[in-house]
């Protein structure tokens, strides 16, 4: 960089960051013979790059001159609060500059670059401000995420009619965001963590994920989420004061969380047994939820279901077992005193965890044929003897975990190919069979 001989004919120019062991204390006109620069990247391999201090520094006055025959600018951790002001790439089509110092992007009047499909500058904590959009028609991805001091989406984002991806996850200051977002080729809104926001913005039908957890967003109502035909992903958060019965028109929907759903969420409509086609249901920390809705075991394709800290749920629908596809039942933190019979005929089910369920006392002595089944959590609940010979007919179980079980007294039979049992504390434990050891 040093050497300005042939400059003129570099057309690309890529660093590994993460294998620079020294600083590298770069000149304001370093690039300034680089009139045929077309890719410029200053990256780190690894996925914590956030976390690297840059090894490349500027001078206070930062970069002079960037030339504007650049169409894809990758450089993360750029150490300068602006980029140089003649900078004005028209062919740029790759803008990407996450963990930067950034306070805003492009001083001064509006940019044209007319051709920029991604912009990427996530991480950029100390970015105030984003250019005007009206110069960019034909932006796909606008990624913001946890540009923490950025104040305000422009409006003129809505002539970016070819907008298909837009995060300000994370941009905690963020209060002034466009009520309408109905641009025709949008796909994915994220909206997570940002507290200031507190209406859902309208969106097109052709949306496919949206994530609003952790946002100032109360309100999910069927006018907001009702015509989101295409909706596969939706991600709901801690404040959200119920859901519409509308949910369950939305048929393509195949992810659901609902997570620390707020106070007034006690239930679930029962039209959520309609999404045929939904693979994962996360309920966790909804403190409030008292049930969930009788008619789940119609999700055949369900994989995943997660209650983890529900602790009003007492008990589970008598038709969990038509959950035939179900894979991963996490139950830990909830009240229930006894599982339905039907929960052994869940065939495909891997996973099943009943930490902390206190008030659990035992198992359906009919436990198989949970053919599937490979890992056990019984920690931290109330059962006493551990022996049935149903439990022994858990072929497959290669894991069982009972620590914490102050009142487990007796351990008799195990699974013949149980590979590990920890009952690390289990201060009523008396007695273990012979076959149980020779088990293990």
């Amino acid at each position: 960089m040093n050497d300005d001989q042939g400059a003129e004919r570099v057309e690309a120019l890529s660093l590994d960051m993460s294998q620079v062991s020294r600083i590298i204390q770069l000149s304001p006109k370093v690039f300034e013979e680089m009139d045929n620069l077309r890719l410029l990247r200053f990256y780190f391999k690894d996925a914590d790059w956030y976390k690297n201090p840059t090894k490349l520094h500027l001078p206070q006055q930062g970069l002079e001159y960037l030339p504007n025959t650049l169409r894809l600018l990758d450089w993360e951790r750029y150490p300068s609060p602006s980029l140089p002001l003649n900078f004005c790439p028209e062919n740029m089509v790759y803008l990407k500059m996450p963990g930067s110092s950034l306070t805003q992007l492009w001083e001064g009047d509006k940019v044209h670059l007319v051709n920029l499909k991604v912009c990427d500058i996530r991480r950029s904590e100390e970015l105030i401000q984003i250019m005007d959009l009206s110069g960019v028609p034909n932006l796909e991805e606008l990624d913001l995420e946890g540009c923490r001091s950025l104040v305000e989406i422009p409006s003129s984002i809505q002539l970016c009619r070819k907008l298909t991806k837009i995060s300000v996850s994370g941009c905690v200051n963020l209060c002034g965001f466009p009520s309408d977002l109905r641009l025709t080729s949008l796909e994915e809104v994220a909206l997570e963590e940002c507290p200031r926001i507190t209406q859902l913005p309208e969106l097109p039908s052709t949306v496919k994920t949206l994530s609003i957890y952790s946002s100032g967003i109360k309100q999910v109502t069927a006018a907001s989420i009702g015509h989101l035909t295409r909706l596969k992903v939706l991600y709901v958060g801690e404040i959200v004061e119920s859901l519409p019965c509308e949910i369950g028109f939305l048929n393509c929907l195949q992810e659901l969380s609902i997570w620390g759903g707020g106070p007034k969420v006690i239930s679930i409509p029962d039209t959520i047994c309609n999404l045929t086609g939904l693979v994962w249901l996360r309920c966790h920390s909804c403190k409030n939820l008292e049930s969930l809705p009788n008619g789940i075991g119609r999700l055949k394709r369900l994989k995943s279901l997660d209650m983890e800290g529900c602790s009003k749920i007492t008990s589970l629908p008598s038709d969990i077992g038509g959950l035939t596809s179900l894979e991963y039942l996490d139950l830990t933190g909830c009240c229930i005193t006894s599982l339905p019979e039907s929960i052994c005929d869940l065939e495909s089910l891997k996973y099943l965890s009943l930490q902390g369920c206190v008030n659990l006392q035992g198992l359906p002595d009919i436990l198989p044929p949970l053919v599937s089944l490979r890992k056990l959590d019984l920690s931290g609940t109330s059962i006493e003897y551990l022996g049935s010979e149903a439990i022994e007919r858990l072929s497959h179980l290669r894991w069982l975990d009972v620590r914490d079980c102050k009142r487990l007294r007796c351990i008799q039979h195990l699974p013949p190919r149980l590979m590990k049992l920890d009952a690390t504390n289990c201060t009523s434990l008396t007695s273990v069979s012979s076959s149980a050891i020779a088990t293990i």
